[in-house]
């Protein structure tokens, strides 16, 4: 009789001991395998040339945010010139005309381009919308702070970016600048300038 109480303390106890053996192992574990948090972007591009970059002038390897949601850096896919594409926003008709001309002429541009990158001050989620409504094929990168703008002597006026637009070599030097992009009939100058006319 008197063994009885001692035995069933004993199971209790080891119950109790293995249940919070059992929590410790699970929060170990969970702290082992939590997803690691991403490392803060390069920034060392960040420098200001204080005026509009030139065809010859390294271009700054910047890297930003894609709509897709996909961090993305110019020198990954400069293994054919990339177009970069600076444009006031979203929502400006010129714009939309401009993102349609290029979506447009894509398989024309085929492997004349690396990629082209439509770069804006508008956030993650507009640029989502904009590209999933227009069906861009393209990149568009958020430059909210207007570093990327700097870098590349883009003025940006009243949070927004002048209409610009650099062919980048595979040599990560500017091979070509449009300053004062009128954006009808631009993707056909973009294409012309990369096929050497």
């Amino acid at each position: 009789m008197s063994a009885r109480p001692v035995v069933v303390a004993a199971f209790a106890a080891a119950i109790l001991f293995g249940c919070h053996a059992a929590h410790d192992g699970a929060g170990a574990n969970a702290s082992a395998t939590a997803t690691p948090v991403a490392a803060p972007l390069d920034t060392a591009w960040q420098r200001s040339p204080g005026r509009l970059l030139a065809a010859g002038e390294a271009a700054p390897d910047f890297e930003g945010i894609a709509h897709t949601g996909m961090r993305v850096r110019l020198s990954a896919f400069t293994d054919a010139p990339v177009v970069v594409l600076f444009y006031p926003g979203d929502r400006e008709p010129a714009s939309v005309a401009e993102a349609r001309e290029f979506r447009d002429a894509w398989l024309r541009f085929g492997d004349r381009i690396g990629m082209v990158f439509g770069v804006s001050p508008d956030d993650r989620t507009l640029h989502k919308d904009f590209a999933t409504a227009e069906g861009l094929p393209f990149l568009l990168v958020s430059d909210q702070n207007g570093a990327i703008a700097r870098a590349y002597g883009v003025p940006v006026e009243n949070g927004s970016s002048k209409r610009t637009t650099f062919i980048v070599g595979k040599d990560m030097k500017v091979a070509r600048v449009f300053p004062d992009v009128v954006a009808q009939g631009h993707a056909a100058d973009v294409l012309a300038a990369l096929s050497g006319k």
